[in-house]
């Protein structure tokens, strides 16, 4: 059975679109073995299918570091709150971005909590893997032109069946 149940906003998805656009063929590859022959930015998306689907295929063909280029590119295509005018409040409010661009009844979310001025653990079971995670982290704070540090936490991946991942963010 699987552990999220909902769906992705197209919006956020073409963010795989401008992380990839220098090979249209290679999106062209992707989208069709993902079964569609472009994504719709108005539609809503089976969650498990943008999650695991269409990000599972560009780790499968391009590798990790792919993903985290698309996570740092969702920033220019995902619908973010008004107000993330800095590190803080964008790191807050991602939460708050995921549920703009997510929704169900079993999507996970994202806590964050200040360690002090310049630092930041972010308690992650929203749907997705680590890459696009990191990649999302290192886009919200280069909108904001912080250039952070994220380090995964200890304590276990989702994607190797742990609850939640931690990022520790500094900047």
């Amino acid at each position: 059975m699987n552990k999220y149940e909902g769906e992705y906003r197209g919006a956020a998805l073409q963010s795989l679109l401008l992380a990839l656009g220098h090979s249209e063929a290679l999106v062209e590859k992707i989208l069709k073995s993902c079964g569609v022959d472009r994504i719709e930015p108005d539609r809503w998306y089976d969650l498990h299918w943008g999650c695991n689907v269409v990000y599972g295929e560009v780790v499968a063909r391009i590798g990790p570091s792919a993903i985290l280029a698309v996570g740092k590119k969702m920033i220019e295509a995902a619908v973010f709150p008004p107000g993330l005018d800095d590190v803080r409040s964008m790191l807050s409010g991602l939460d708050a971005a995921y549920r703009l661009n997510a929704r169900g009844p079993s999507i996970g979310g994202i806590t964050c909590t200040f360690d002090d001025d310049r630092s930041a653990t972010l308690d992650w079971t929203a749907a997705g893997p680590c890459a696009l995670n990191i990649g999302i982290i290192q886009g919200c704070c280069s909108r904001v032109g912080a250039r952070p540090l994220v380090e995964h936490g200890a304590t276990g991946c989702m994607e190797h069946g742990a609850p939640s991942c931690i990022y520790r963010v500094s900047w």
